[in-house]
Parts: C-alpha cells; sequence; structure tokens
C-alpha cells in the first residue's frame, strides 16, 4: 500500500458548483416496494414494503411448470425480459401497489391507482416485484419479493453475483431490479426498477450504479441497498450470447495551441487533427493490452500511449522514463497523466494505486484502500506537485497541491464518470460522464455538455483548452464533441 507524505486523500460528497449536469439524476426517497403474496410463503414474509397493512390479492396461483413436461409453456429469452422492462420504462410507467384503476393500499401513493390504460399491463401491479413479473411473464398481479429467492426458490434461485447476465434480478425483502447489463463486471451494471410513490422518480426508469459484490451479494451504491443476486428458473439463453461491446477508441489528448487534437485507438494507433502532429503510433504492432490513455508533451511534438497492462509507447519528443508493463497489476492501469516539462509521468489503475516515473514525484495513492468504485482517471496540477484521481461514482482523490474543489461522490449520476481534465491554475477541474453529462468544480467553466441527449458510444474521455474555455469528449466510436472553444477538427465517428 503506497502512503502520502504530504496530504491525506479526500474523497468527500460537496454540492458542485455546476451550471448544467445532465447526467445527474435526482435523489432518491424512501424505497415502498411490492404487495400481498400472492401464495402462501413459508418464509412468514409478506414483504409489506414500508410496513402499511397490505389487502390480500385472491385467486391468483403461482407460475407452475407445464404438467409432466419440466419445460416452461412459454420460452422467454433474456432479450424478451429485458425488452419487456423497457417497455413500462419508456412509457414511464407510474408506480402503483395494485392493478390499474384498483385500490392502492401503499399509504404513499394515490388511494386508486391510475394509470395509462393497456390490456397487457392493466392486471399487473406497477411495483418493483410487480415490473419483473411483467419482465419474467409470471401470471397477473405478479410476485412479491418475499416469493422470489432466496426466501421461496421454486420458480427462482440465488446465484453468484458475478454471474448475473441481462434478464436476471436482484432481490431482498424491501426491493427487487431487473438486472440489464454490466458496464464494467463485477464493479458497474444497469438495472431497470420502480421505485417507489415517494421516490423522485416514481415510475419505470433504469440507471446505472457501482456495484461491490460477494458470492451471492450485491451492493448498489445508486440506492445503498444490499441485494441477492438470483435468476428466474423460466429464462432461457439467448440463441448467442452477445459479446461484450468493445468499443475502439481509449483515450484523447490537446494540442499546445488548442487548435488540434489526438485520438487514440486501444490498438495504438493515433488519429491527429487540426494543428496536432503525427509522431508514430503503435497501430500496426500486437499489443499484450488495449491502450487505455494518452498524454502529450507541452510543445505538442510528442506523445505518450498507456496501456492496461501498465506498458508505455512514447513518440516524438515524448521521452521513455520506464513502465509497469513487466511488473504484477493488482488492477488495470485506466489514466495517464505527466509532468508539465515532460520530465516523467504517472499511471493509475483502477484500484487506485499510482505509479510514479522520472521527476514525477510520488503524493500519495488510494492503492490498498476500500473504493466505492473504482478509479477510471487522474489529472495533475501544473507545477507537478499533486494530482487528482477520479472514481467512476465522481469520487475526488486529491494528492499533493491538488486542491479538492468538489466530487459527484454520494450524488446520483445517470452513468459513471469516465475521466476528468483540470485548469490550467489547478483550481477546478471537470469530470464527464459516459453520456457526456459534465460536472465542473471550481474555477472549471461549462461550456455544455452531451447528457441527456443521444449518442451511438459512450463517451470514454475528455481534453480541456489551454485556457480552459472550451474542451472535447471523445466517444468509444472515435466521435468527437465540441463545447466553448474547443474547435472541431474532425472525428473517427
Amino acid at each position: 500500500m503506497n502512503h502520502s507524505t504530504k496530504k491525506p486523500p479526500v474523497a468527500l460528497a460537496a454540492v458542485p458548483r455546476f451550471a448544467l449536469a445532465l447526467s445527474l439524476a435526482l435523489p432518491m426517497a424512501s424505497i415502498a416496494c411490492s404487495g400481498a403474496p400472492t401464495s402462501s410463503d413459508p418464509s412468514g414474509s409478506t414483504d409489506p414494503g414500508q410496513g402499511s397493512a397490505i389487502a390480500p390479492t385472491k385467486g391468483v396461483s403461482p407460475a407452475t411448470p407445464s404438467a409432466g413436461s419440466g419445460a416452461w409453456p412459454d420460452a422467454l429469452t433474456r432479450a424478451d425480459a429485458v425488452s419487456r422492462a423497457e417497455q413500462w420504462v419508456a412509457a414511464e410507467l407510474p408506480y402503483c401497489q395494485s392493478e390499474n384503476h384498483q385500490r392502492d393500499y401503499d399509504p404513499s401513493c394515490a388511494s386508486v391507482c391510475n394509470r395509462v390504460d393497456n390490456a397487457a399491463w392493466d392486471p399487473y401491479r406497477s411495483d418493483c416485484s410487480g415490473l419483473v413479473s411483467w419482465a419474467w411473464e409470471l401470471p397477473p398481479p405478479g410476485r412479491v419479493t418475499g416469493e422470489l429467492a432466496p426466501f421461496v426458490t421454486d420458480i427462482t434461485q440465488a446465484i453468484a453475483a458475478s454471474d448475473l447476465q441481462a434478464g436476471d434480478a436482484v432481490n431482498s425483502s424491501d426491493h427487487v431490479m431487473l438486472f440489464k447489463a454490466w458496464v464494467t463486471q463485477g464493479q458497474v451494471a444497469t438495472f431497470i426498477e420502480e421505485p417507489g410513490c415517494s421516490a423522485a422518480t416514481p415510475y419505470a426508469h433504469e440507471f446505472t450504479s457501482s456495484v461491490s459484490i460477494s458470492g451471492t451479494t450485491i451492493s448498489v451504491a445508486y440506492n445503498g441497498m444490499t441485494f441477492t443476486a438470483i435468476r428466474y428458473t423460466g429464462i432461457s439463453s439467448d440463441p448467442a450470447p452477445s459479446a461484450p461491446v468493445v468499443y475502439p477508441y481509449g483515450g484523447m489528448a490537446g494540442d499546445a495551441t488548442g487548435q488540434g487534437y489526438w485520438i487514440a485507438g486501444g490498438n495504438g494507433g493515433v488519429f491527429t487533427y487540426g494543428d496536432a502532429g503525427f509522431h508514430g503510433s503503435m497501430g500496426v504492432t500486437a499489443l499484450n493490452a488495449p491502450v487505455v490513455a494518452m498524454a502529450a508533451t507541452p510543445d505538442g511534438q510528442g506523445y505518450w500511449l498507456a496501456a492496461a497492462d501498465g506498458g508505455i509507447f512514447s513518440f516524438g519528443n515524448a521521452p521513455f522514463y520506464g513502465s509497469a508493463g513487466s511488473i504484477h497489476l493488482n488492477q488495470p492501469i485506466v489514466g495517464l497523466a505527466a509532468m508539465p516539462d515532460a520530465s516523467g509521468y504517472w499511471l493509475v489503475a483502477s484500484d487506485g494505486g499510482v505509479f510514479s516515473y522520472g521527476n514525477a514525484a510520488f503524493h500519495g495513492s488510494m492503492g490498498g484502500q476500500k473504493l466505492n468504485a473504482p478509479v477510471v482517471g487522474m489529472a495533475a496540477t501544473q507545477d507537478g506537485g499533486g494530482y487528482w484521481l477520479v472514481a467512476a461514482d465522481g469520487g475526488i482523490f486529491s494528492f499533493g497541491d491538488a486542491a479538492f474543489h468538489g466530487s459527484m461522490g454520494g450524488q446520483k449520476i445517470n452513468a459513471p464518470v469516465v475521466g476528468m481534465a483540470a485548469t490550467q491554475d489547478g483550481g477546478g477541474y471537470w469530470l464527464v460522464a459516459a453520456d457526456g453529462g459534465i460536472f465542473n468544480f471550481g474555477d472549471a467553466a461549462f461550456h455544455g455538455s452531451m447528457g441527456g441527449q443521444k449518442i451511438n458510444a459512450p463517451v470514454v474521455g475528455m481534453a480541456a483548452t489551454p485556457d480552459g474555455g472550451g474542451y472535447w469528449l471523445v466517444a468509444g466510436d472515435g466521435g468527437i464533441f465540441t463545447f466553448g472553444n474547443a474547435p472541431f477538427a474532425g472525428s473517427r465517428g
């Protein structure tokens, strides 16, 4: 474990100075979920949500396999389950703990459930377990949390959280959510839920959150809840599991004039635009690990590429000072920052470990400490006397003379943070999320964002103009989004 000799790390949830942060989600209020069980519950739990008395639903039996066949009558694929849940998301179907136009026994809801009429949805409760029941094609009005694993295991079973796949669910006695996808395996995931009438978004929606997993348990930072990972035994794998989408571009850097930039490909290719000159690449060489970050020399006459295994590739007048390519890393490298005079550089791993080379001094790290979310990037102060690390949940850790100006740690964001950039004077910084949302702190001005807009691929990084009057965002498909005085000079998108 590395220790700072100058200053302890700071990771505070602060109210940010930002003009607009479209990837920020409103805070969630208390979650109330699910009505009475539709069958007897051997565990004794009726899952009344927030302690309200729920009138039982009569005349509905739990789903069972076809008699004698051992097979479920209609094969439900994982894509089917997610698609059905997304119908409610698209409709922003309001939370109700009853069927449509029926009395709602949840005291935080209206006395009668009145939703948009839909013959298929009307018989279901539009609460958390009703959404999962609808997604899984269970009979209406739907099961409740106490009738799903780990409490009842007739049609669901607990699974390793690391094995969660699209169409599975996470369940507790108070809440259940459909699992949609991993963003980063075991660290960041997307879920679909009906959160409750008292929630800031009291309707079906999806969100992406940092998570931590252990065995069958998964803790979700977004709502602070811990669940059991479960699988419906009636769901079948899709015909061919789709491979995770691997986007070809991993980072960017701006040139010294503010009139050009480089885009780095995961294969080590370098693409130049505007005033940015080409000084070489690894594009025709087989790499042991993909390139994940890039930094340029102060005069723009060279640059470094950093690979996930800690390898460093230097071009132009960017000197080579060493790499982590030949040592065992606990976690992959995710970021790179250079000294202002090009006399050294730092690498940061996703566990917050920092590796320093050349004249780049070690000022501390988060290596060996518990993080709520993985570190995804870093930025250095202009005198090289400190640096910031940023985590996927927007937490900021500052070391050396890098001042803490605020963070998104502890606040709700719609997409994980993927990178950062700092102002020239070190008086502020920007964070960028995968959906293109921008969060600005200190003297870093807000110039616009892609938050709330449709983009073809997630944003993977950003760079600021020298005077801080603008910035570029780069997406995984090589698309470039420009704001403020950052000019558009071309893209790979």
